[in-house]
């Protein structure tokens, strides 16, 4: 009767995670979830035929393109006053400071008010923004979008990232960038990075502990009863985990919408010198911030990964990390002894990962790689007993992989395996061995729980060790699969993706139809950006070269 109740349970939440799934996905993929054999199938890559490959994505926007794109849009976001100046540009979040957004709601709420408070509001305008002017944040402490550091939606920056790695690379090409001690005014953060940052603070000061506190309420309160008698393996247990899980996710594709809605349109209409405060630091207030060595040493090696001129370091092979650190450990050798003696080992240990060769189809594809209808499958099937968790995600990785067409005979050498690969599988392998941890740990001190103590001991344990795996690794692993090393920049100036968005600071321009930019609302000729002489943002050597941090070069504030 148990097990009977048991397979019920699974069955019922399986069915309604796909039943889920279909609705909040009414696409061809939802299907997939259903129609389990069609996903599972394995099919050689040799065997597929030209009609079954998918059609080529166009190209994605570049930053120039969606600066210009922006720039000709007339109908802004946010109403201007009626004394702006006519010459202003048509700019998104990434441009519009919170001193812009507050001119414009006063401008827009003012007209409604009653006489006396729209005069009070109208006294105070100036006050609040010498304030705004005067209040300052460290650098560090706001977060950049990675399209505002040039990345488009085809780079690697823009899809494996989280709130925490979107930080450490932003703080990260700050410290490289010597601008760990600037001081923001309130006033000059753009909208754009006050979202990511409101974001960031969220997600860990609410989020994070919320899911926590969801984890930990079963082992604590008895939550095994259920509001339908007749249903009785309906928990409340099942639905806070089933609806915490439906909440966060539709939290995180609020922020996302907004995030994207706030770079990709235009926001407001600004003037060249509000533009240039768009995230400009305080000349007057420098704090001192001291970065330790290693930290500074690890970000002057970094760049933001380029789908076309940098690569990953998450695409780079373990012989290429063991080769490199070799390398610097010889650089820093006492002597020449040691220094044979490092090289010897390099060699020894490269020989050693050619000989051994790894199923690579067998690691499970990254959760970061599955699409929609499998994230929720994973969330909702977390709530199934013995199943849910890292067996099930394991499951799911691996129908992935088949799905891609992956075949699971086929080998590679451990000197060719990738960094993301060994970090998959450090990671499949941290989470199924916690997940057993607890499971066992529960099943044996399950009398002494039924016994009278209201606490799960090993649950509570294995909620902890989730830690560093959630909010540690997968960071980590975001971080490496966002950013490259800048000696593989193919452009010259070890900037990566970032290049695009200094170019464009610098008046660089591709070539394209003239008629296609109409960034001015005013009929006056004047100055465009693309009229002022192209500045080479790329280094005099062959080497990379650290960004020359002059003023014609670089954004203000960034």
């Amino acid at each position: 009767m148990r097990l009977r109740r048991s397979v019920f349970e699974v069955v019922t939440i399986v069915v309604a995670a796909a039943l889920l799934a279909n609705a909040a996905v009414p696409d061809a993929r939802a299907v997939e979830l259903v129609r389990g054999t069609s996903v599972i199938t394995a099919v050689p890559a040799a065997e597929k035929t030209a009609a079954e490959k998918p059609a080529a994505e166009p190209p994605a926007e570049s930053y120039q393109q969606r600066q210009d794109r922006i720039a000709r849009s007339a109908a802004p976001l946010l109403p201007s006053a009626k004394d702006r100046p006519d010459e202003t540009t048509c700019v998104s979040g990434e441009f519009t400071t919170l001193a812009v957004v507050y001119d414009s709601l006063v401008a827009s709420m003012s007209p409604s008010l009653p006489p006396q408070v729209r005069a009070a509001v109208l006294a105070d305008q100036p006050r609040i923004k010498r304030e705004m002017q005067r209040i300052t944040v460290s650098t560090l402490a706001i977060s950049d979008h990675p399209k505002t550091l040039g990345a488009s939606d085809d780079d690697p920056a823009t899809k494996y990232r989280s709130p925490h790695s979107q930080a450490i690379i932003s703080g990260l090409l700050k410290i490289r960038d010597g601008k760990q001690n600037e001081a923001i005014p309130v006033a000059n953060i753009t909208l754009s990075q006050a979202v990511e940052t409101a974001w960031l603070y969220f997600f860990s000061g609410v989020l994070a502990p919320a899911r926590l506190g969801v984890e930990l309420a079963p082992n604590i309160i008895d939550l095994s009863g259920g509001p339908i008698e007749s249903l009785s393996f309906v928990s409340y247990s099942m639905l806070l985990t089933i609806g915490f899980a439906v909440i966060r996710l539709g939290l995180t594709q609020v922020y996302s919408a907004i995030s994207e809605a706030v770079l990709n349109q235009c926001v407001a209409q600004v003037t060249d010198e509000e533009k240039a405060l768009a995230g400009a630091p305080s000349e007057d207030v420098v704090y001192d911030i001291p970065i330790h060595p290693i930290i500074s040493s690890i970000a002057d090696q970094l760049a933001l990964a380029d789908s076309d001129t940098c690569t990953p370091i998450g695409d780079l092979t373990l012989a290429r990390i063991v080769t490199r650190t070799g390398e610097a450990a010889q650089a820093q050798a006492p002597n020449a002894a040691a220094k044979r003696q490092i090289g010897a080992e390099t060699t020894r240990l490269l020989r050693q990962m050619r000989t051994v060769r790894i199923p690579h189809h067998l690691i499970p594809a990254d959760p970061d790689d599955w699409n929609t209808v499998e994230t929720m499958g994973s969330y909702i099937g977390g709530a199934i007993p013995f199943v849910g968790g890292a067996p099930l995600d394991i499951l799911i990785g691996l129908g992935h992989n088949l799905g891609q067409g992956a075949r699971f005979d086929e080998t590679v050498s451990l000197h060719d395996l990738t960094v993301t690969k060994s970090l998959t599988a450090a990671y499949f392998s941290y989470h199924l061995a916690v997940h057993l941890f607890t499971t066992i740990g529960s099943a044996l001190t399950e009398p002494i729980v039924n016994g009278g103590l209201t606490v799960s001991p090993f649950e509570i344990l294995g909620r902890f060790l989730n830690l560093p795996l959630t909010y540690g690794l997968v960071t980590y692993h975001h971080v490496i699969r966002s950013m490259c090393l800048r000696e593989d920049d193919t452009s010259g100036t070890g900037l990566g993706a970032e290049k695009k968005q200094r170019d464009y600071a610098a008046g660089v321009r591709t070539s394209e139809p003239s008629s296609s930019v109409k960034p001015r609302r005013s009929a006056t000729p004047s100055t465009s950006a693309s009229s002022r002489p192209a500045v080479s943002s790329s280094a005099t050597s062959s080497r990379p070269q650290p960004p020359a941090p002059s003023s014609s070069a670089r954004r203000p504030g960034r």
